[in-house]
């Protein structure tokens, strides 16, 4: 009994004794085991029979839904007969980000669809663009060329084109599309800014003849057998006659550039206009001119303010009489030797406008 109770106690105290190392490695088999299992995760992973080595190629990874359209890759789809592709531009596409896909310039690419692109900065999305085989000039073929006629004209052997192109068949038809490899592209077109909107002058023009605004004929059909025939008159007069003596001050009806200063035998009322300025008001949009003058006080060239004297008024060249005679032209005057271009002055002038 004694040997059996002895007995009890020690095996009691080697259990006591034992729980804290027991405690201690519980915690640390289980750190371990975390880890053990993270690495055989991986492993697992890095050796699942979708990832292990094959001969063949692996599955294109799906791309997540909430990527952009732009990060795919870009493909294009071959155009049957031709070794060009076709290619569908996306959002976010830009003429440059296409053709870096592709391995080629922005103007070996732009070329190749300068009548579907007109302006290199837009693309429109949908928009089916050619993808040329490398770089070098698209070219459409025309009526009559042949692979060797092209070849010569480009200086390349008439091989290399062929096989740019993949040509099969070396009849050619006129409005194919071929690559001509290495030949220069011409820059990208540069786009102009539209041009400014040419001003109304309609009613402001000053009143050219100083402190005188008596009228002896106006602009249109005329009875006076002196003007020419134009249009449906027989007597056609293409400005405005101001009456008055000689030296009233003639004044510029607007600024401008005078482009003509001194005798001019022919070139106004389709006869001698005598002593006269003309004057440009910029654009090309609307000249004036100032015409049987006694004498003028600017020169070409000389930049005119409006309400500014040119000249005195006179009855010099074909004119009845002392008097301006004053015309409005919206293209150069006389352009095509016809008075298609004149205008009535008393649209653009008023005698309250001194």
């Amino acid at each position: 009994m004694v040997a059996l109770a002895v007995c009890l106690v020690l095996v009691a105290t080697a259990v006591m004794a034992s729980l804290p190392i027991a405690r201690l490695g519980t915690a640390a088999n289980d750190e371990t085991a975390t880890n053990d299992a993270t690495t055989v995760t991986a492993i697992g992973a890095s050796q699942s029979p979708s990832d292990a080595p094959s001969d063949s190629p692996s599955p294109s990874p799906q791309a997540s839904s909430s990527a952009p359209a732009t990060a795919q890759p870009r493909v294009g789809t071959a155009i049957p007969g031709s070794a060009f592709l076709a290619y569908t531009v996306r959002a976010g596409d830009t003429l440059s980000r296409i053709a870096n896909a592709f391995g080629l310039s922005v103007t070996t690419l732009y070329w190749a669809n300068s009548i579907s692109v007109p302006d290199p900065q837009l693309v429109k999305i949908g928009q089916i663009m050619k993808i040329p085989p490398m770089d070098g000039l698209a070219i459409a073929v025309q009526p009559g060329a042949t692979v060797k006629s092209i070849a010569d004209k480009y200086g390349i052997a008439t091989q290399e084109l062929i096989d740019a192109n993949n040509l099969s068949d070396t009849t050619l038809v006129a409005g194919e599309l071929l690559l001509v490899p290495g030949a220069d592209t011409p820059p990208l077109p540069v786009k102009q800014a539209p041009a400014p909107p040419a001003p109304n002058w309609l009613g402001k023009l000053l009143w050219p003849a100083y402190k005188h605004y008596r009228i002896t004929q106006v602009f249109g059909c005329t009875g006076w057998p002196g003007e020419p025939r134009w249009g449906t008159c027989r007597h056609y007069h293409d400005g405005l006659d101001i009456g008055g003596p000689t030296g009233v001050p003639i004044l510029a009806a607007a600024s401008g550039t005078v482009i003509y200063a001194g005798w001019r035998k022919a070139g106004t009322d389709g006869a001698a206009g005598g002593i006269v300025v003309w004057i440009s008001h910029g654009g090309g949009t609307l000249y004036t001119t100032y015409n049987h003058l006694s004498a003028v006080t600017v020169k070409i060239g000389q930049h005119v303010t409006a309400g500014q004297r040119v000249g005195s008024m006179g009855e010099t060249g074909a004119a009845a009489g002392t008097h301006l005679h004053f015309e409005v032209w919206v293209c150069y005057p006389w352009s095509g030797g016809n008075i298609s271009c004149a205008r009535n002055p008393l649209l653009y002038v008023s005698p309250s406008r001194h």
